[in-house]
């Protein structure tokens, strides 16, 4: 019995001071596992950051300050314009300097582009114009318009505060040059890529982030009869 006796007093002595000997070793694992908790917390909220910088979308306040034209070779006279007195003059009035070789514009409206070469065989399609600069760089462009308007802008590659865009129907390369003006009509995009609008049309426009794919400015207006 006394051997019974001392068998069951170590045993419940162990029992009672246990709890007591594991109570650091827990604690130490509860701390040690809410250091690694804010650890991955802290890592976590570096590279939401960084991500958000890395791709932050350019913002820029562009108005359409001048809107004239007339569809090319079509209709009565008193409603006709040059292809290159189609033009739209925009300015970027605030935020990001915005680089040429990111930024695209689309036109949607009313008028007119050519199969063939204008004037020399060309047949004109009228109806459902989109226009679509893929870039705003001088590359795939006509030199004697697009980049003559707009070599100030050109000069950096980048469209600053302070800085107009000038974009004409004459636009495009010559056919021995890809352009990277394209036009359709009514979903047709077998063109020479110039454009007028009808006078006296709504047109919208839109200046778009090619890389975020976000637009950065949308603007409407009447298409003015140029003078």
């Amino acid at each position: 019995m006394k051997e019974w006796g001392s068998f069951r007093h170590r045993n419940l002595y162990f029992l009672k001071s246990s709890p007591e000997g594991l109570s650091p070793i827990v604690g130490s694992l509860l701390l040690l596992l809410m250091v690694f908790v804010l650890a991955g917390a802290i890592a976590s909220s570096i590279n939401l950051s960084g991500s958000r910088t890395n791709f932050q979308y350019p913002m820029a306040r562009i108005t359409l300050e001048s809107c004239e034209g007339g569809l090319y070779g079509v209709g009565p006279d008193s409603e006709r314009a040059r292809l290159e007195e189609n033009q739209f003059v925009l300015m970027h009035e605030g935020g990001d300097p915005l680089p040429l070789d990111s930024v695209s514009i689309k036109i949607f409206g009313y008028g007119n582009s050519y199969q063939g070469i204008p004037g020399n065989g060309g047949s004109p399609l009228s109806g459902e114009l989109s226009v679509f600069y893929r870039d705003l760089g001088s590359g795939g462009k006509n030199s004697t318009c697009y980049v003559v308007h707009n070599s100030a802008t050109l000069e950096d590659g980048l469209w600053d505060v302070g800085e107009r865009l000038v974009l004409c129907g004459q636009d495009s390369a010559v056919a021995a040059v890809e352009s990277s003006v394209k036009v359709g009509v009514d979903g047709n995009y077998n063109t020479s890529d110039n454009y007028g609008f009808k006078a006296g049309t709504e047109i919208t426009l839109n200046v778009v982030d090619s890389k975020g794919r976000n637009v950065i400015a949308k603007r409407k207006a009447i298409v003015k009869l140029a003078d």
